[in-house]
């Protein structure tokens, strides 16, 4: 297993605005508490979560019945531990908070690394990519500038020294193209690497 520290760092934020998970007072009155805690343990919230029901079904004279929550949340828990929403988890930068029991737990660990660790091959590729934009951009940018010193050229109207110094301006612009275009066929490159090593650790999951 290459369970990383990662998994403790990485910022989900499904998972904190789970936290704020509330319930009206319609869903209060007519709450069966076993359904409610089913799908608080299927979508990853923790039995903590019953504190909030309890809070917000207050107002309305509704106390949640634990027993029930608690069996529900049990069940929706293993449905949220299973390996293969484990890895989806990781390959969205899930932060793990130790909800899964510890029969399933070593297998969701397995899974959730490995979707970690794409998430991060994947975060990398981006970051890659979003460069290669950059370059084209400038690229444009600077094709831009020689069309107008060229159009500035054709026109007349220009000193000798002007000239000359258009002629410089061009040729420093038609050599940082070439700097450019070398700088993007290695960024290319690379990008083809890291989209390789994304493909070689999709899961089967």
């Amino acid at each position: 297993m290459r369970y990383s520290p990662l998994i403790a760092f990485v910022a989900c934020a499904g998972l904190l605005a789970a936290g704020c998970v509330s319930m009206t007072p319609e869903e209060c009155l007519s709450a069966d508490w076993r359904t409610v805690g089913y799908e608080d343990g299927a979508a990853g919230r923790g039995a903590e979560t019953l504190g909030d029901h309890r809070s917000a079904c207050a107002e309305v004279g509704v106390t949640p019945d634990f027993a029930a929550y608690q069996r529900g949340h049990r069940e929706g828990v293993r449905v949220f531990c299973h390996p293969a929403n484990g890895y989806r988890l990781g390959r969205s930068g899930y932060a793990y908070t130790g909800i899964c029991p510890g029969d399933l737990e070593p297998a969701f660990l397995d899974a959730l690394d490995e979707g970690l660790f794409v998430y991060g091959l994947e975060a990398a590729a981006a970051e890659v990519a979003s460069a290669i934009d950059a370059i084209d951009y400038a690229i444009d940018e600077r094709e831009e500038n020689i069309a107008d010193a060229e159009d500035a050229l054709e026109e007349g109207g220009l000193s000798d020294q002007e000239r000359r110094g258009m002629r410089r301006i061009l040729r420093t612009l038609a050599e940082e193209i070439g700097e450019l275009h070398a700088e993007r066929r290695a960024l290319t490159a690379e990008l083809r690497e890291r989209e390789a090593e994304i493909r070689e650790h999709l899961s089967p999951y």
